[in-house]
């Protein structure tokens, strides 16, 4: 009887091993990695600061430090009129009082952006550390973060968590509210970053590719920021990620049947590949995007029977056939 519970927990202990490889793999000692100096700044801090009676004054003063928004003439009256208007409108006056207040400490998420950016420096040591700076947009959340190679620029005001009643009032989706938390920032904008720097040619002629494609890009930010949830990265809820989890094994059933992997149909990239609430073609409770999840799944199992790849080369791979094959993905129920 004693051998075969040790043998039993022999087995539930490599089951639980194996489940969380990927995981363990991704794991660095983030202290010991070379520190990066990581300058982050606040516009709209600074922006709403400002005494309207003497803007030009004071905008001058805090022009060196916000030049991606104001390397502009500030002796120019209509450049001042506009930024007057944007600073005394009500609703933005709201919305920056809102984001102090959800942002009142910054230090936790400075924290966690620092780590990404360090574990982004240690796989990519040749690219550039664009500077961050926040800003009060007006809720643009279509296009919350914007990279470039000099600074990423992060709208605060599309992060103000899932209860902000603004959201709801401008009509925004309910599954897109639920991604506008301060829990998804820094996800989106290393998301950002890999298409700017990271991201390899696209060759997504067939769903296949476009599963790994998009799996990759998961993949990376997993990396950058291997402590956060599943369902913070591909943006699903739990009970979604449940979902995903239970039914993985008929999701691949299904493409392989379909023979959905090789096919460049448009109507099925929309089922696999579009965002929405739901994927109404399988189940209510099915989130959308199943082939983003799909795909996570085949790098993973790829990237844990290659750990001698780096992510950089594994990021570069182009071969969507070849990661499936050597994946040797079978999920099972």
């Amino acid at each position: 009887m004693m051998q075969r519970i040790l043998m039993l927990a022999v087995i539930v202990l490599i089951g639980t091993s194996c489940g969380n490889n990927h995981k363990q793999a991704l794991q660095l000692n983030v202290k010991g990695l070379e520190p990066e100096t990581v300058v982050i700044r606040d516009y709209g801090e600074a922006l709403f600061r400002c005494d309207t009676n003497e803007l030009s004054a004071g905008l001058k003063k805090i022009q060196p430090d916000f030049l991606p928004f104001l390397d502009a003439d500030l002796d120019d009256s209509a450049n001042i009129a506009r930024i007057r208007a944007f600073v005394t409108d009500t609703q933005l006056i709201r919305l920056n009082q809102a984001c102090r207040q959800v942002f009142a400490d910054p230090l936790a998420i400075n924290s966690q952006l620092t780590d990404a950016y360090r574990r982004y420096h240690h796989y990519f040591p040749e690219n550039m550390i664009p500077a961050v700076y926040y800003y009060v947009s007006g809720v643009q959340f279509e296009s919350p973060v914007m990279c470039s190679e000099n600074a990423a620029v992060v709208a605060l005001d599309c992060y103000l968590g899932t209860d902000f009643v603004y959201y709801q009032q401008l009509g925004i989706p309910r599954y897109m509210i639920a991604r506008m938390t301060p829990d998804h920032l820094v996800n989106d904008l290393m998301a950002s970053l890999y298409d700017l720097d990271v991201a390899s040619a696209s060759n997504n002629r067939t769903v296949l590719d476009e599963m790994i494609r998009t799996g990759k890009k998961l993949y990376f930010l997993e990396a950058m920021q291997p402590d956060l949830a599943d369902e913070f990265i591909i943006g699903y809820s739990a009970e979604q990620l449940g979902w995903v989890k239970d039914n993985e094994a008929e999701l691949w059933a299904f493409m392989v049947g379909e023979s959905a992997l090789y096919s460049s149909d448009f109507l099925l990239f929309k089922k696999l590949f579009n965002d929405g609430p739901f994927s109404q073609d399988f189940s209510p409770e099915a989130p959308a995007r199943l082939g983003e999840w799909v795909g996570w799944q085949i790098v993973r199992k790829y990237a844990a029977r290659h750990p001698q790849t780096s992510l950089a080369e594994l990021m570069a791979l182009t071969d969507s056939q070849e990661m499936l094959s050597q994946s040797r993905y079978k999920p099972r129920n």
